[in-house]
Order: structure tokens, then C-alpha cells, then sequence
């Protein structure tokens, strides 16, 4: 199983920055899911006139992988949303350029980027590290990209609400993940494999990780946990408004969070989301701006599951870059 990507620039010479967009993966927390759209974006990034050369890196989430950790027990349970912050948080922080000549040094600045619950990853991150940076005094982060963003009333969406009905049934709440393997046991990977790539549409990379992680010891039991922990931890933002706008000391006037939201998501409910743009919008009008866009198209929430979609959000992921480098006038 993939563990993690690692996408370095081609392109040192000339660039007056070095910048790392980190990516954290939405539930499943498999890296793998995100090759066609990283392989993308980095393929985007290589033939921009960009004076930042941009590093990409993302890994799986935690407890997703079993060669990672420990099998689950009563004294080692799976990991939850909090946990997960956590472990992104000291993982974005250890990242330094690799350096030839002497000691490894810090990125000129950071782009967190997230999926789903990811986004909200970035999110917390941000609102952490600005809160109290001496955890990390050596981390810049800069902006965050949010894509498909589940970081407001989780439980209101279509998704939500059934996952919370289910939980309400007698025995799901402690049984479920016994009903889930039972039925998983019956079919072998390649036959997943096969139904997931030619029933579902999934891409056959997609479809090759998919299955694997449905065979895994502990993964299916990890995406449980932490579907669980996001209805249980994502309710009205409570961030403060000062954490999404550029302050006027900033290195940077561009704006510090993008976002690109699905038309309609099931995963994010259509007022939630509304009530948050206009929050936003409002807070523009004070000189706070948030890059904020709806898709008028029609890409799904699990958009890393087709090459065509992962091409697609690669590409707007690319306008963002594009747009920090002419805003910034570098």
C-alpha cells in the first residue's frame, strides 16, 4: 500500500522561493486515491513561468495503512479527528528542503491543501499554529486550499444524516464494523477490484486501492472511526474571523484560503454552505477576502475517483498557484 507521494520541483535554478504544498488526504485516508490528481498538478506546476518552485507531499492519514501501526485493540484504539490534526500538524512541520551543501532548511512558506475532512485538517492547523506558534516557529504557513471542504454542520448533510440514522439502528453503533467484515470476507480483492472499477466507474486506480484497503486488518474499522469522530466533532465553524482573512502585515495580499465547493455535495449541506459564503462575503467587504468557488458543473465529491475529475481540480488547484504568484508580483 502507498504510504505516501513525493513530487519535488524540477526547477531550483532561477526561482526565488521554495514553497511545499501539502495535501491531506479526505476519509479514506489513502494517499493513494490522489495519484492522477497530483501527478496532474504536478505536471501543471512544471510548465509554469512560476518564480516559487513548489514541492507537493501527501501521505496517508493515520491508522489507514496496517505495515503503520499497531493492530487496533482496547488499549490502542483508532485514531479520531483530534488525533489526526495532531499528527498532520507535526508531520506538515518536519518538512524541510533537502540541502546538499549544509543543514536542511525551512520552506519560504507552506500551502495546505485538504479534501474533505482534510480541509477541516487545514483548517485546524491554521487556527493552531496561529494560536501558538512556538510549536513550530519555523513553519510559514501562507494559504489553504480547501477542496470539497466538510469544516461546518457535518451531521446536516444527505451523508450525514444517514450515517446517523444508521448509528441509531440496534447493535450498528458497537456491531457494524462486525456486519461490514462479514460481508467484505465473502468476496476476494480481485472481485471488489473488478465491480468497484466496472459497476462504480471508478478509475482502475482507484478501484485497485479501494479494494485493498476493503481487504485491509484495520482500515475499514479506521474510516468507521473517524466517520464517527467528523459527525461527533464538525458542527457550526467556530473559528474567528481573523483566521481566514489577510492581515495587512501579511508577506502576501493574495487571499489565504481557496476554496472550491460541489454543486451539490452529500457530504455538505447547501444552506450550511451558503450561510458560510455569505459570512465570508461579508467579511470581504471589510478587506478579509476569501477566494470561495461553487462548481457549475457537475464533479462529485469523491472527485480523485476518475483521471478526468482529478485533471479537472488539478487545474483549478493550478489557477490558485498561478493567482499567489501574480498577486504577489514575483
Amino acid at each position: 500500500m502507498l504510504s505516501s507521494i513525493w513530487k519535488p520541483s524540477e526547477k531550483i535554478r532561477g526561482t526565488h522561493r521554495h514553497a511545499l504544498i501539502y495535501f491531506i488526504c479526505g476519509n479514506p485516508g489513502l494517499i493513494g486515491f490522489y495519484v492522477d490528481f497530483l501527478d496532474a498538478l504536478r505536471n501543471l506546476l512544471n510548465t509554469s513561468e512560476s518564480p516559487t518552485a513548489y514541492d507537493i507531499y501527501g501521505r496517508n492519514l493515520l491508522g489507514f495503512s496496517d505495515e503503520e501501526h499497531e493492530p487496533f485493540s482496547q488499549g490502542n484504539p483508532p485514531w479520531d479527528v483530534h488525533g489526526q490534526v495532531d499528527g498532520m500538524y507535526q508531520d506538515v512541520a518536519s518538512r524541510f528542503i533537502t540541502t546538499q551543501e549544509g543543514p536542511n532548511k525551512p520552506y519560504d512558506f507552506v500551502i495546505l491543501m485538504g479534501h474533505s475532512i482534510g480541509a477541516y485538517i487545514c483548517v485546524e492547523i491554521f487556527h493552531r499554529h496561529t494560536q501558538d506558534p512556538s510549536k513550530a516557529p519555523h513553519l510559514n504557513l501562507r494559504h489553504g486550499f480547501l477542496l470539497f471542504p466538510t469544516i461546518a454542520s457535518l451531521a446536516l448533510s444527505q451523508s450525514g444524516t444517514r450515517m446517523n440514522y444508521l448509528r441509531s439502528l440496534p447493535t450498528m453503533e458497537t456491531h457494524f464494523i462486525t456486519y461490514a467484515k462479514a460481508l467484505l470476507s465473502i468476496f476476494p480483492q480481485a472481485t471488489l477490484q473488478w465491480v468497484i472499477e466496472n459497476i462504480m466507474s471508478f478509475s482502475a486506480n482507484a478501484a485497485s486501492v479501494t479494494a485493498e484497503w476493503l481487504k485491509s486488518r484495520d482500515g475499514v474499522l479506521q474510516a468507521l472511526h473517524m466517520g464517527k469522530s467528523e459527525l461527533d466533532t464538525i458542527f457550526e465553524d467556530t473559528w474567528e474571523d481573523e483566521l481566514w482573512e489577510v492581515s495587512a502585515a501579511a508577506e502576501t495580499q493574495a487571499p489565504r484560503f481557496f476554496l472550491f465547493y460541489g454543486r451539490e455535495d452529500h457530504w455538505v449541506a447547501n444552506h450550511v454552505r451558503d450561510e458560510f459564503i455569505e459570512r465570508r462575503r461579508r467579511a470581504g467587504e471589510k478587506g478579509g477576502r476569501t477566494s470561495i468557488t461553487v462548481d457549475e458543473g457537475n464533479i462529485q465529491h469523491a472527485f480523485c475517483t476518475k483521471e478526468h475529475t482529478s485533471w479537472s481540480i488539478a487545474r483549478r488547484v493550478h489557477g490558485w498557484v498561478e493567482e499567489i504568484d501574480r498577486v504577489d508580483g514575483m
